[in-house]
């Protein structure tokens, strides 16, 4: 855990606008998120009102985010790993994994145990970051290095590594359809040159220039 203390001051304290963007319209609706950090991306989905109910999962207390504010409706700390608590509300519309998974031992597993808490039809997004990224590439095969970073790509804490196709493998097939992987930078705030580049190469070149995948799903009914 002093791992995680040790981030940069604002690891834990924004609100993941690109993970709200690409879900889209959920109003009314209730959502679970996994790896809540302080919060904040719960706190401004309920406060514009693009969910009715938020609760969050994070592994440990942080001292002056809005964990413990009562925009949230519930939020509880706990290493997903180590089963599966009560939570008050007992079905969620959506999941969010906005990149925690990467973090565990054994992601499959954890996703698989939590999507108890998914509702029949509802929706799993998850964010997770792209081993394959160009950046990411030229410092291991051209430099050689594969030294590890305070946050990032080769985030110090991250314990599993994905490209593409490893990604979509993530949900279980048998608890989910309709299973997607997008480029996050489509949603992301950022140079445009990236999404230019996607463009003319008509999605080509997207696993080398996304730094992050988004991974859709729908629970099976």
């Amino acid at each position: 855990m002093e791992s995680y203390l040790n981030k940069p001051s604002d690891y834990f304290e924004h609100a993941r606008m690109d993970v709200l963007r690409c879900l889209g319209s959920v109003e009314g609706k209730s959502i679970l998120e996994l790896g809540a950090g302080g919060g904040y991306t719960l706190a401004h989905a309920k406060t514009v009102g693009k969910a009715a109910y938020v609760a969050g999962v994070e592994l440990m207390n942080l001292d002056g985010t809005v964990q413990q504010n009562q925009v949230l409706d519930e939020f509880h700390i706990c290493d997903l790993s180590k089963g599966v608590p009560s939570l008050k509300c007992k079905s969620f519309d959506v999941l969010l994994c906005p990149d925690v998974l990467e973090h565990l031992a054994e992601p499959w597993d954890v996703l698989r145990n939590w999507s108890v808490y998914l509702k029949p039809g509802g929706r799993l997004l998850i964010s997770i970051p792209n081993i394959r990224e160009i950046s990411v590439l030229w410092k291991i095969a051209v430099r050689g290095d594969f030294g590890y970073t305070p946050d990032g790509i080769l985030d110090q804490t991250h314990l599993r590594f994905f490209a593409r196709r490893n990604a979509k493998g993530l949900p279980d097939p048998s608890q989910y359809e309709q299973i997607q992987v997008v480029p996050a930078m489509h949603y992301q705030q950022g140079p445009r040159f990236r999404p230019l580049f996607s463009r003319l190469s008509l999605g080509w070149a997207d696993d080398f220039l996304t730094h992050q995948w988004f991974v859709t799903a729908q629970r099976r009914t």
